[in-house]
């Protein structure tokens, strides 16, 4: 039950290791006093220790499992789940693109036919292509 407060508050937007808030103190009178640098992970509760933590870890791991084309794409996101939904979008797209995909795969695998000189195997293997890519969008045939 644990992890999945920390599954939630890792999908909190605003914080991340290398941008941590900036929890605001107080003088004797009672007046703001703005820090411009942040706070040390012990000044912050459990619970934001734990969402910064399991943040900078799930950036980390974003990190190491892509390549410098798509590390340009997310290093200014600030949060894991900044990241994830911008590779979301890069690689699946936005839900009317996936239908649009969709509409068109459909369409190709109604109208399919052999090509001009086209072989028996290469027809076969496109028409598999097709239906590999309808089951990838959950729409198998």
């Amino acid at each position: 039950m644990g992890s999945n407060i920390v599954v939630v508050a890792l999908f909190q937007e605003g914080t991340s290791q290398g941008n941590l808030p900036i929890l605001p103190n107080k003088d004797e009178n009672g007046q703001v006093i703005v820090l411009t640098d942040p706070l040390d992970l012990d000044d912050y509760t459990n619970e934001q220790s734990v969402v910064i933590i399991v943040n900078a870890k799930a950036k980390n791991l974003l990190y190491s499992a892509i390549s410098g084309e798509e590390y340009e794409k997310i290093s200014s996101c600030e949060t894991a789940k900044e990241m994830w939904d911008k590779l979301e979008v890069t690689h699946e797209g936005t839900n009317k693109v996936k239908e649009i995909r969709i509409n068109l795969l459909v369409r190709d695998y109604e109208l399919f036919q052999m090509k001009d000189k086209e072989s028996v195997e290469g027809m076969f293997s496109r028409f598999r292509k097709i239906l590999r890519d309808l089951k990838s969008f959950g729409r198998p045939i």
